[in-house]
């Protein structure tokens, strides 16, 4: 009798597709791994099942199915040697000089060069390909590949006392479960891909800066509780006549937003928001040369640092006011452009 399948025996993989799900000519290399602790949240298959009645009768005739495709939610913790490569799927490829990875790719080093009306991020970018494998012995290897996976979300998030955690949303075009034996499985965990140790990112390792008017100037933000950043890519998958598959992706809009509580002592921040529902003037620095917020996790010599022009706050709130108690102040904003850039040095 077969063992159940357990997340003690399982692995997830990625690689990046030169094809869009067709692996037959050039397969991708199931090389890298989201992150630490890696946990499948959610994976689901829908195959648009299509139910034809019949006069006569009350019970369905036929079935018949239409477009099929796929969802998958993963669960990570950031580290210092595997995490970045997931900005591809957003950016798309970035400048590499002596280790450091800037996303989306900058010339010369120069993070932003285009003008206004230009767009910052690439308006496609590459899929990749998921490979989730649960070892229950060896003649009952599960192996799930997901083709054509495009990335529709990245989450960031971490509090007191936490890893800096994130979770990846893909739509995925195809499935395929084609066994592959144990002796040449990509059975993967961090350290074997990497062959050295990686090391989580913790709140303990983060900044926070924001500025706090029109000009360029960075002022760290003390005492911050938690923050969460999110990037929505909206990518959506395209179909075409005569396949149930997928056959490419396009992107919409790329939002991006996110959130951070921290103690509440003046009223600057407040101020932003009221200023800004007030004269419809964006406050905070619109300019695509000016970084309005820095969020930087630091690890050594090995950092991540996000950062965000075109900010407007565009949400605050306060925690209870009771006896006793610190007050913090909660706000949530949007950006108009994001830069990842990663030091693995």
């Amino acid at each position: 009798m077969a063992s159940a399948y357990t997340g003690g025996s399982a692995s997830i993989a990625y690689g990046y597709e030169t094809d869009f799900a067709d692996h037959s000519s050039n397969a991708p290399t199931y090389a890298d791994t989201f992150g630490l602790q890696q946990k499948v949240s959610s994976l689901s298959l829908n195959t648009s099942q299509i139910q034809l009645n019949k006069l006569g009768q009350v019970e369905p005739s036929k079935f018949a199915y239409g477009q099929q495709q796929g969802a998958c939610s993963i669960g990570f913790v950031f580290d210092d040697t595997q995490s970045y490569k997931l900005f591809k799927s957003i950016y798309g490829a970035p400048t590499e000089v002596s280790g450091t990875y800037t996303y989306p790719a900058a010339a010369s080093g120069v993070i932003y060069t285009g003008t206004s009306g230009t767009s910052v991020s690439p308006l496609a970018t590459p899929s990749l390909a998921t490979r989730i494998q649960v070892n229950a012995g060896t003649d009952n290897i599960l192996t799930r590949t997901l083709k054509g996976c495009v990335v529709n979300s990245v989450g960031i998030s971490t509090t007191i006392g936490e890893t800096v955690n994130g979770t990846i949303d893909m739509a995925f075009a195809k499935e395929d479960t084609a066994d592959i034996a144990a002796a040449t499985s990509t059975m993967v965990q961090q350290d074997a891909i990497t062959n050295q140790p990686s090391t989580p990112y913790t709140f303990a390792h983060g900044s926070l800066k924001l500025a706090t008017g029109v000009s360029n100037a960075l002022t760290a933000v003390a005492e911050i509780q938690d923050v969460d950043v999110t990037f929505t890519t909206n990518n959506e998958l395209l179909y075409g006549l005569g396949s149930h598959y997928a056959q490419t992706s396009f992107r919409k809009i790329f939002d991006i937003g996110g959130r951070f509580k921290t103690t509440f002592k003046d009223k600057t921040l407040l101020q932003h928001v009221i200023d800004q529902s007030r004269t419809e003037v964006e406050v905070l620095p619109q300019d695509s040369s000016n970084v309005a917020l820095e969020l930087m996790f630091t690890n050594g010599t090995k950092s991540m640092k996000f950062e965000f022009g075109g900010i407007s706050l565009n949400d605050h709130s306060t925690s209870g006011i009771e006896p006793a108690q610190i007050i913090y102040e909660e706000l949530n904003f949007k950006a108009k452009y994001s830069f990842v850039t990663v030091d693995t040095t």
